[in-house]
């Protein structure tokens, strides 16, 4: 819907933009939000407050939280080994080659994670047909941010769209598979690492924020949702999905069924015996994502239940399909549709940035 599509040569860390590019899209000092400039060719300086900002890889990394998973030492060690191998493995190789040596994760997860990143792009196609049904509508004259992007299947269907993207992560390791994803495209997608509790972002300078499964994950959500108000000009729609915390399926992290109805230390116990890693994450139900949202300065609130891509299908088990076949007939029941909202598994919404106050 939005035109400007941005197919140049791809950036790496040989051709890093630099600080008048970043100020060009928005970007400013976390702290402050003073202008950043060019502090040699791996760091950026703040012109108002003097702080310092690490350029990893051609990622500036504006972060002010850490990663809840990898120190940030280690999160860079990683992000530097994928970018050694970025120009000569596919995207897909590429992630495979993370996962390589990794004791952290499970043979189980690993595959759970592989099909769902695989299977992203079509993810991402169906979730913007669910959140245009829901009435999310998007200048074409402006910039899309995406928050907690991971690879970014979002940010590059948008941007294969004509849309203009700024994709961020609080991972520099997923920041380096994005800018692969989005290569293999053509596309040169801009991506910054920074927290969405706390954007290195002008006021109103985009004209919507969208994500897919960033909220669960923040570790202040109220926090998160108003840094994307804020960011978003008013009228501008913030586009999410979130998994249910209420939902009847598989735990979206550990893979049992009814996770959110069960006890922390449930799940724990689930995660030592079966060897996984235990999500740090907040999941919302669809009443508390719906106050959350309202508390965070956004208003005129639509929530719906999302479509599951065919790529989400593939090779899942026969009664698997069969539930998801239902699930797509109750989508269009209206008086069904408000029951399974409540159990689904996940929840999709767009609603809109308030007028801020001057």
């Amino acid at each position: 819907m939005i035109g400007h599509s941005m197919r140049t040569a791809p950036a790496t860390a040989a051709q890093p933009r630099r600080a008048a590019d970043w100020g060009a899209l928005g970007v400013v000092c976390p702290l402050c939000q003073g202008a950043l400039v060019d502090a040699g060719v791996s760091a950026l300086a703040c012109t108002r407050c003097g702080a310092t900002w690490p350029v990893t890889c051609g990622i500036p990394d504006l972060r002010t939280i850490g990663d809840p998973y990898l120190g940030l030492a280690e999160d860079a060690a990683a992000a530097t080994a994928l970018a050694s191998r970025e120009d000569a493995l596919s995207f897909a190789a590429l992630y495979a080659a993370y996962y390589e040596g990794n004791d952290k994760v499970t043979h189980d997860q690993v595959v759970r994670f592989t099909h769902g990143v695989l299977a992203a792009a079509d993810r991402a196609t169906a979730t913007l047909e669910t959140w245009r049904e829901l009435g999310a509508t998007i200048d074409r004259a402006g910039t899309v941010l995406e928050v907690g992007c991971g690879t970014a299947p979002l940010g590059v269907v948008m941007a294969a769209a004509g849309h203009r993207v700024l994709a961020i992560d609080a991972g520099l390791r997923w920041l380096v598979l994005a800018r692969k994803r989005a290569a293999e495209r053509g596309i040169d997608l801009p991506v910054l690492c920074a927290n969405a509790e706390r954007l290195p972002l002008r006021d109103g300078g985009f004209a919507a924020t969208v994500g897919e499964s960033v909220l669960e994950n923040l570790t202040d959500p109220e926090a998160g949702i108003a840094e994307m108000r804020r960011v978003t000009r008013a009228g501008g729609p913030v586009a999410l999905t979130t998994p249910n915390r209420y939902s009847l399926g598989p735990d979206p992290h550990l893979g049992l069924l009814a996770g959110g109805w069960r006890s922390l230390g449930a799940l724990r116990r689930h995660a030592q015996r079966t060897g996984q890693v235990m999500p740090r994450r907040r999941l919302f139900s669809p009443h508390e994502l719906v106050d959350a949202l309202r508390e965070g300065g956004l208003e005129t609130i639509r929530i719906a239940l999302p479509r599951f891509a065919d790529a989400q299908r593939a090779g899942q088990p026969p009664h698997i399909d069969l539930a998801i076949a239902a699930y797509h007939l109750a989508r269009r029941l209206p008086g069904v549709r408000r029951v399974v909202l409540q159990v689904a598994p996940t929840l999709a919404v767009v609603a809109r940035s308030t007028a801020r106050s001057t």
